[in-house]
């Protein structure tokens, strides 16, 4: 469930640089050594890689999405072992940024929705969006009867908007309104679901089909930071969804 994205210009620089990105993506420390060793210079520039040539990401944050997908705990138990060991190498990774000084990585904050383009996400900043909730205008449900503050919330979510979310649920919007009659249209729903789908459908494939296969493929880097990403997000807005569950 993502955006159409933009064509990605030819780089030759940043060609270069994605090798450097699948072996962060992938917590592969080996190759990110061999990669520092060869490129020096380029390996400089980690944190200035381009997304679709004009949007600069820190390539280290790569570790930090890894993170946060891996260490939830809301796995099935069959695909434990694997989860273990995607956590481990992610700790590996960790561990190899500390060493080189970045000892905060897991102290960072990711505004996820400068990349609403690259997953299931709501340009923030669009007037248009800002008063829209799933198909219809917010005037739509507040004329049948919804309170505007749970319509509020299904729209700062939407945009993945963390701050206005917590502020919303403090003041006790509710995450369980079923806003159609389909009884799947609530916002903790369209959360929950789309983390379904983006781990299963998605991100554990593309690992499991590394494992197997390694480099020897050809990769979408624009999707693949855009699965990634995508479920990141989603797993941190569950997590904040999920601290108000009992006081639906």
């Amino acid at each position: 469930m993502t955006r159409k994205l933009k064509n990605r210009p030819i780089n030759i620089e940043n060609q270069v640089l994605e090798k450097l990105f699948l072996a962060i993506y992938f917590n592969d420390k080996n190759k990110v050594i061999e990669f520092k060793n060869q490129n020096p210079e380029l390996y400089a520039k980690k944190n200035k890689y381009l997304l679709d040539g004009d949007i600069i990401f820190d390539l280290t944050n790569l570790t930090l999405l890894n993170h946060k997908i891996w260490f939830n705990n809301d796995w099935r138990e069959g695909i434990i072992p694997f989860i273990k060991e995607k956590r481990k190498q992610t700790n590996q990774m960790i561990e190899f940024w500390r060493a080189e000084g970045k000892k905060t990585i897991l102290d960072r904050k990711i505004e996820y929705n400068q990349y609403f383009e690259y997953f299931y996400c709501d340009d923030p900043n669009d007037p248009e969006s800002n008063e829209e909730i799933i198909l219809d205008h917010i005037t739509f449900f507040l004329k049948k009867g919804f309170r505007e503050i749970d319509l509020r919330l299904y729209n700062r979510v939407e945009c993945f908007d963390f701050i206005e979310t917590k502020k919303l649920l403090e003041k006790g919007a509710k995450s369980n309104i079923h806003f159609y009659e389909d009884g799947d249209s609530d916002t903790y729903s369209r959360i929950s679901v789309e983390c379904s789908f983006l781990a299963t459908c998605q991100v554990i494939p593309e690992f499991q089909f590394f494992k197997e296969k390694g480099y020897n493929q050809n990769f979408e880097i624009t999707r693949m930071f855009g699965n990634l990403v995508g479920l990141a997000a989603h797993e941190e807005m569950y997590d904040l969804l999920n601290e108000y569950k009992d006081e639906k």
